[in-house]
């Protein structure tokens, strides 16, 4: 009798499993789109263009702020504009003592000779303006030649540093080598 009990308890119990999961399964509202007619658009911060949607609200705010007469405004952006935001440190913001380049520590006579070896090379660090970018790969290479590291890995890691410069990974990996070069003849 206890036996016929428990396999009915059972069965209940996995019928009212099956049917709650069932149910709860069946509720799709989370999974709806959205019910209003306004399109859903994304915005790049390269956008050149803006959407049809939005273009005459633009012009009008355009137009506002140019009858403006306030001048600590800056002036609006031409549409097909690619100027990005200005990204200069904060005036407050000191450098360390021990950075090399502007500001910092001096340049050494073979700093001056390696960084002259690449402007013969023609060799350029995008974004690097202190040479502190140059400084640091030259650092690197006479570090990891001391320790004895895999000259593959160091020539990896020296033409991830200049490829954002370069047009083609051949012209990165010409530019890693005479970064190596230079290094090797005039900083180590």
């Amino acid at each position: 009798m206890t036996r016929k009990f428990l396999q009915l308890a059972m069965v209940a119990a996995g019928l009212a499993l099956t049917v709650g999961s069932v149910s709860a399964c069946s509720d799709d509202s989370t999974a709806t789109a959205p019910i209003t007619s306004n399109p859903v658009t994304t915005t790049s911060m390269y956008s050149t263009t803006p959407s049809s949607s939005a273009a005459p609200s633009t012009t009008a705010s355009a137009e506002e702020t140019a009858d403006s007469d306030a001048p600590d405004e800056p002036a609006p952006q031409e549409p097909g504009g690619t100027a990005l935001p200005a990204t200069a440190p904060e005036p407050g913001t000191g450098v360390p003592q021990s950075f090399p380049g502007p500001d910092g520590q001096e340049i050494g006579p073979k700093g001056k000779a390696y960084l002259a070896a690449l402007k013969a090379d023609n060799v350029t660090f995008m974004g690097d303006t202190d040479n502190s970018v140059a400084l640091t790969m030259a650092e690197y290479v006479c570090n990891e030649r001391k320790k004895g590291t895999d000259p593959v890995t160091v020539k990896a890691f020296v033409t991830a540093s200049v490829g954002p410069g370069t047009d083609t990974v051949v012209e990165a990996n010409t530019k890693a080598d005479k970064v190596i070069k230079a290094a090797d003849e005039n900083y180590c």
